[in-house]
């Protein structure tokens, strides 16, 4: 729908581009075809602009709603609702913070210099993996990104590889055509989820961590 939308946006170039590209936002989603970069709505008149906002709050709110019932069935053994707010919150988060990432040329534009920064990126997406599951489990956003390190700790890079596991996978995925959006969505979405709970349980096993509580 994006693609015939009057709102510019960035259609994904897949496989076509001589470049591999690592397609992790941080949270367990589908890629879609075309890509909305924020500085696509500046300077917009109110009802495109409203039509743009609409279109990205729904979408983020059936991901959260999709990524909720996934990770609760997951740890609880029966999917709700229940973190819902508080997960729209974390997605939102870490959305714009990937898509402001994505529209800052200048990162796109450093060649060698961009290690720097790439490094930095990696740093916070092992960082940040487990934090869905955390506030799926209960926890605040702000705790979830405070105790995601715990989580990881002593296991990093495990985690790097599984990060670059699931975003080389959704982006091979996403540049199948028609049903590419639908492969991330369907495959990799509750890989991503049952990966953070395999690395909960894996902790748990072992006894290295204990899941913080709220107070």
């Amino acid at each position: 729908m994006r693609r015939h939308d009057p709102i510019p946006v960035l259609e994904y170039g897949g496989l076509e581009q001589a470049t591999i590209h690592l397609e992790f936002v941080g949270y367990p989603t589908a890629t879609g075809q075309t890509t909305l970069p924020l500085e696509a709505l500046v300077g917009l008149e109110l009802p495109y602009l409203v039509w743009g906002g609409g279109l990205y709050v729904l979408s983020l709110l059936a991901v959260s709603a999709a990524g909720v019932l996934t990770f609760t069935a997951l740890l609880d053994g029966e999917a709700h609702f229940g973190p819902l707010p508080s997960y729209v919150g974390l997605v939102v988060g870490l959305d714009l913070g990937y898509r402001l990432l994505s529209s800052a040329e200048f990162l796109q534009n450093m060649g060698l210099l961009g290690i720097v920064p790439l490094a930095l990126a990696l740093f916070a997406l092992v960082w940040l993996f487990p934090a869905p599951g955390l506030v799926a489990a209960g926890v605040s956003p702000w705790n979830a990104l405070r105790w995601s390190g715990a989580v990881v700790r002593g296991e990093r890079w495990t985690v790097l590889g599984l990060v670059l596991l699931l975003g080389i996978g959704t982006w091979l995925l996403a540049s199948v055509p028609v049903v590419g959006t639908f492969l991330t969505g369907a495959l990799i979405a509750p890989l991503h989820a049952a990966l953070i709970v395999s690395l909960f349980e894996y902790r748990r096993a072992g006894e290295r961590f204990l899941a913080p509580s709220e107070p």
